[in-house]
């Protein structure tokens, strides 16, 4: 149908290596706005779905973890109001499939990026103010 099913993939590479990531902890987060992954991009689809079928015996293993003990935490990253899977992919599946709204997740979170400059434009910014002194002093 020409529409994209495949699952987001975070945003930089190695975040590991990010000097400024920070660690929330755990937190209740939801599962709509988990977006994406960060290494399992051909395991599952853009709504966590499972592509291969040798994923389906983990996939119940997941679910019937969560009747027996529950689960503990995924681990994701959090870019902006969205968040990339590095480790729960199937809990996140059968947490869709089962309609739950929320989950707990140690989260990793990371700035957002500006790349917008403002001009200066008529107020007095210290680099043309430096630079009108300069060139008087010069002349």
């Amino acid at each position: 149908m020409g529409k994209n099913t495949k699952l987001a993939i975070f945003p930089e590479d190695a975040p590991e290596k990010s000097p400024n990531r920070k660690l929330l902890g755990v937190e209740e987060i939801a599962v709509h706005e988990i977006i994406g992954t960060l290494s399992r991009q051909n395991d599952f689809d853009h709504q966590f779905r499972p592509l291969n079928k040798y994923l389906r015996e983990r996939w119940v293993n997941a679910y019937l973890a969560l009747e027996r003990d529950g689960w503990s935490p995924i681990l994701v990253h959090k870019v902006a109001d969205h968040y990339y899977v590095e480790d729960g992919h199937h809990r996140v599946s059968v947490a869709r499939a089962l309609g739950i709204a929320f989950l707990k997740a140690k989260v990793w979170e990371y700035p957002r990026q500006f790349k917008s400059t403002r001009e200066c434009g008529n107020m007095n910014c210290a680099e043309r103010s430096s630079a009108k002194q300069y060139l008087t002093a010069m002349e």
